[in-house]
């Protein structure tokens, strides 16, 4: 029994090593990734689009306020609407790399995320016609693998300096306004979702979260809140 025991309790260390500490070392050290950026503003990025519903609106309201935002979108999602990346480009958003599924890198060996990644690449770029330098992994996970990987295809990892909860409809409802105002600061990285259909994400979810974030707009333009433009971003590109 004991061996049996000590079998799983390296196991488990051996899974850890490889999955759990490599997220939290990073997310703690921002080794080999972007968390935030040295521009005047907020960057606002949105992940796990397009969806059919509510990227529209979310680039409706953005071109309202003339802001530019990085859209981490999935590829499969991205091949299914492409008339939506290309509304994205002719708007001047930058467009990042979500996985071609919604998938979890800690559930992927090495080469499973290598072909995750040089996958999801290419179908955007397929669709876009346009280079794709920025990848964020879904549930920002990270493992060993993801930073050489990452650097092979030269996809530079961006995460976020705050995250809302807004997959949530009750969060949405009832804190969100508070954390978007909260966290602005000067080279803030904000993640937001426009589109709910992931695991313990609400479907609904981003109606919910376009109405807060339209109400966030309008108060923070009205008192001179700068946005950055991600298109300023070139000296984060990794080569």
């Amino acid at each position: 029994m004991k061996k049996i025991v000590a079998t799983a309790a390296t196991a488990i260390g051996l899974a850890a090593a490889y999955t759990v500490l490599p997220t939290y070392a990073i997310r703690l050290s921002s080794y080999g990734v972007v968390q935030r950026t040295d521009q005047k503003g907020i960057l606002l990025t949105f992940d796990d689009g397009p969806n059919p519903t509510y990227t529209p609106q979310l680039l409706a309201l953005l071109k309202q306020y003339n802001i530019r935002a990085i859209f981490f979108v999935v590829a499969e999602k991205a091949e299914k609407y492409p008339e939506i990346m290309h509304q994205m480009i002719a708007d001047g958003h930058v467009i990042g790399l979500h996985h071609y599924t919604h998938s979890d890198s800690y559930k992927m060996t090495p080469r499973m995320l290598d072909a995750e990644l040089l996958k999801g690449k290419e179908a955007i770029e397929r669709v876009t016609q346009q280079p794709v330098h920025f990848y964020r992994p879904p549930w920002g996970k990270f493992t060993l693998a993801t930073l050489p990987v990452a650097k092979k295809h030269a996809l530079t990892p961006v995460m976020w300096s705050k995250i809302f909860g807004d997959w949530k409809v009750k969060t949405c409802q009832t804190t969100l306004q508070n954390k978007l105002h909260h966290a602005v600061k000067d080279g803030a990285i904000y993640v937001l979702h426009d589109c709910g259909m992931n695991p313990g994400a609400d479907d609904e979810a981003p109606a919910f979260m376009l109405q807060q974030l339209e109400k966030f707009l309008r108060d923070t333009t009205a008192l001179g809140q700068p946005f950055t433009e991600p298109v300023n971003w070139k000296r984060y590109v990794s080569h």
